[in-house]
């Protein structure tokens, strides 16, 4: 499933009152397009066009609107009320000054392109966690919950460059990952559209990957010191109370669930502790089943067997290097004496180019270079513990839409060695083609087990149905849909009249409005 964020660029008088996820249309031209990033400062609506045949005009008139639906939903009675439309309120309006492509769009098309990026985030194999909600938290069973420890995996290949001794730096819309060896064979699709399933080896530098195959505990949950913390702005359940810095005071109040559950822990002695962040490598973290284990809690599984990573899910981003937020290739620094610093290699520099440190947030613009190591800058630049600190380039161009996205299943782990890990993954929608339950549309029968959980029949006696005010048939209905001679020949014939005769008809499992006839006649 092959996606790209947006396709034209509107720079428009206003944009105050759009959002993210709206659609928009065009009064004159009727385009229709969804938005996908709103810059307020500048005015500017990346948007995705419904129709790539259509085109917003230059001076036209867009708008958004919002549109509110009604439905009745009743549980014990019949038929039921689909929604429908009872308001349409324009939300926002504005005058489009400028419609340009996609930066993306610009790049590919151009003559010389810089290093094609491609992004792995593998996501947990939970069921139903994913896709991630806003914050980039788990949804579905997940919800409520952070990703376990090490999820998602975030790898990055860089393609097209040449230059092998350099370091690498991977950051896209501030999300961090790790440049890695990693081949994946060639995107094609059959005759029918299927997406073909594809090959990813990933090199198993340290074993990350082999931990993660071998691991059948890697979801789970303490159940008797786990506390809420704050995660991606949200309170989510699970983390580890030694990972969480703050105290009970900083996160609420006395009959919180955040604070209850923080000051029980410091109660019992589980107090912030770097070592403990640092064997998870991160804070705020989610109970691992070794580290529940170590203090005596209770580790509750919450799925059986989490091996292979089977089920998995893998979004695949290919981007431009000059949409990162900062350029990949980057030197360290050797010395520092005022506007000028010496670093380890200057090939990656370019005069021009505005340089920043790690973490840092102030820049400086590159003004000469000497003897491939020194940089002249046009100002100092906050270097505190600078020396052996990267040296990023800052892309001014940078832009956290401008990519496709792949969205695949791990269906198999082919093979795993001490140097590479390779998957076999099939595509997201093929995915849901192959798991998703099939039937034929039968007109004159139905298709469920009798009184199983689709046909919800209670069986005879004058017992409540599900979802109906109704009441069972009194007697039991034998297959020839008359009144049988006890319990044993209750046999439904597997008719809509045998449907009506029990009152169930509501949940009858055939297709009236179909032309086909089983048997034909």
């Amino acid at each position: 499933m092959t996606s790209r964020t947006y396709d034209v660029i509107l720079k428009v008088d206003n944009a105050h009152g759009f959002a993210s996820s709206n659609f928009i249309v065009g009064n004159t031209s009727l385009t229709v397009a969804v938005i996908a990033n709103v810059d307020l400062a500048t005015n500017v609506l990346k948007v995705k066009l419904s129709n790539l045949m259509q085109e917003f005009d230059f001076t036209e008139t867009i708008h958004s609107n919002s549109i509110t639906t009604t439905a009745t939903v009743p549980l014990t009675n019949r038929p039921f009320n689909p929604a429908t439309m009872s308001g349409n309120v324009t939300t926002a309006t504005a005058t489009i000054q400028s419609v340009a492509p996609s930066t993306f769009i610009a790049e590919k098309n151009a003559f010389t392109q810089n290093p094609v990026v491609r992004l792995y985030t593998i996501y947990y194999p939970g069921d139903t966690w994913y896709p991630p909600n806003k914050y980039g938290n788990p949804t579905g069973q997940g919800a409520g919950r952070s990703w376990p420890s090490n999820f998602p995996i975030r790898f990055a290949e860089i393609r097209g460059d040449l230059v092998s001794d350099l370091a690498y730096n991977v950051i896209f819309n501030g999300e961090s990952f790790i440049p890695y060896p990693i081949n994946i064979s060639g995107f094609d699709q059959s005759s029918d559209g299927k997406i073909n399933d594809l090959n990813i080896t990933i090199f198993n530098s340290d074993n990350i990957i082999s931990r993660l195959v071998e691991d059948p505990f890697l979801v789970g949950n303490n159940t008797s010191n786990s506390v809420v913390a704050l995660i991606n702005s949200e309170y989510l359940h699970g983390v580890d109370p030694r990972t969480v810095i703050s105290e009970p005071s900083d996160v609420g109040s006395v009959g919180s669930e955040a604070y209850d559950t923080l000051y029980r822990a410091r109660a019992n002695g589980l107090f912030y502790s770097e070592d403990v962040v640092g064997s998870y490598g991160m804070a705020n973290a989610s109970f691992t089943k070794e580290q529940t284990l170590s203090i005596n809690g209770i580790w509750q599984e919450q799925k059986a067997d989490t091996r292979d990573l089977l089920g998995g899910v893998v979004d695949i981003t290919t981007t431009f290097a000059n949409f990162l937020d900062v350029w990949p290739e980057y030197s360290s620094i050797r010395y520092v004496t005022s506007n000028v610093i010496e670093v380890y290699n200057a090939i990656p520099y370019r005069v021009g180019d505005n340089v920043k440190i790690a973490g840092g947030t102030i820049q400086a613009t590159v003004q000469q270079i000497e003897e491939n190591r020194m940089l002249f800058l046009s100002n100092p630049i906050d270097l505190n513990a600078s020396v052996g600190t990267p040296l990023y380039i800052v892309n001014a161009g940078a832009d956290s839409e401008s990519y496709i996205k792949d969205t695949f299943k791990i269906n198999n782990l082919e093979s795993l060695g001490e140097d590479v890990g390779t998957f076999g993954l099939v595509s997201w929608l093929q995915y849901f083609k192959i798991v998703t339950p099939k039937r034929k549309y039968y007109k004159n029968t139905c298709q469920f087990q009798y009184k199983g959980a689709e046909c919800q029949y209670p069986g005879f006696g004058e017992l409540p149905i599900p979802g109906t005010n109704r009441l069972s048939n009194a007697n039991p209905i034998a297959a020839n849909n008359q009144i049988a001679s006890g319990p044993g020949g209750d046999v439904c014939s597997k008719s809509l009249k045998a449907c009506t005769i029990r009152n169930n008809e509501i949940h009858y499992g055939g297709f009236p409005a179909t032309g086909r006839t089983i048997p034909r006649q």
